[in-house]
Formats: structure tokens, sequence, C-alpha cells
């Protein structure tokens, strides 16, 4: 009888780890990647090109109104120079990825702030359609 049971457990908890790891993976395939923040840049992959990925960018700054000081584009990396309302300087790279995907890099001021760099990703998904 115990024998019986401690099969049907093992069984049990053997199916919900490996659902628990097919849903990670499809989280994964579906959401192309979360906010990444490391040492005060905050980067996320868009699937999609250079050209409409840096086409939102520069409106997610002309949104938040930041003032653009220099651009460079170019169809594997771009870059955008600009500053806050405030005098803050904010830099933002563009790298692009195998399959269409498209690495958006932005740091606010010296030492990063997160709450403005995921609210400038914010406004680049809603530009380019992804949620």
């Amino acid at each position: 009888m115990i024998r019986k049971w401690s099969g049907r457990l093992l069984g049990a908890i053997l199916v919900m780890a490996l659902a628990d790891g097919c849903l990670l993976g499809v989280g994964a395939a579906l959401g192309i990647g979360a906010y990444q923040w490391m040492e005060g840049t905050m980067a996320k992959d868009y699937p999609r090109t250079m050209e409409p990925t840096y086409k939102a960018c520069v409106k997610a700054c002309n949104t938040m109104k930041l003032t653009i000081k220099k651009e460079s584009y170019s169809v594997m990396h771009s870059s955008i120079v600009a500053t806050t309302p405030a005098g803050m300087n904010v830099n933002i790279e563009l790298l692009a990825r195998p399959n269409n995907i498209t690495t958006v890099k932005v740091r606010f001021g010296l030492m990063g702030d997160k709450d403005q760099s995921a609210y400038f990703h914010r406004l680049v998904m809603k530009e380019l359609g992804v949620e």
C-alpha cells in the first residue's frame, strides 16, 4: 500500500516539475525578454528591426520632453544622447540582433533612474505595439 502511494506521489511531483519547466519555456518564448537592470542601465529586447525601434525611441524622447543633443543611426548600432528638462543626461543605445530583434539600453543620469528608464521602455513598447 505504501509503495503504491509513494509511486503516485513521485509521479505527481515529476509531472509538476516537468510542467513548470514547460511553462517557463513558453513564457520566455512569448515575452522576448523582460527588463534587465544592470549598473544603472535598463535593457530590453524588442521583436522589431532597427528602423521602427529607433523611431519609437525618438518618439518616446519627444513624449518625455527630452532634448535630443546627438543622434547616430545605422542598421546595426544606433544611439541617442539627450537631456531631461531638469538637465539630467540620458543615453540610449540600440543594438541589432539576429532574427529581427533590437536591444534598447537606456540610462538616465550618472547612477541611473529605474523609474524613468521603465517609463521610457513602456513608451517604446506602446509605440511598437508590443505589450
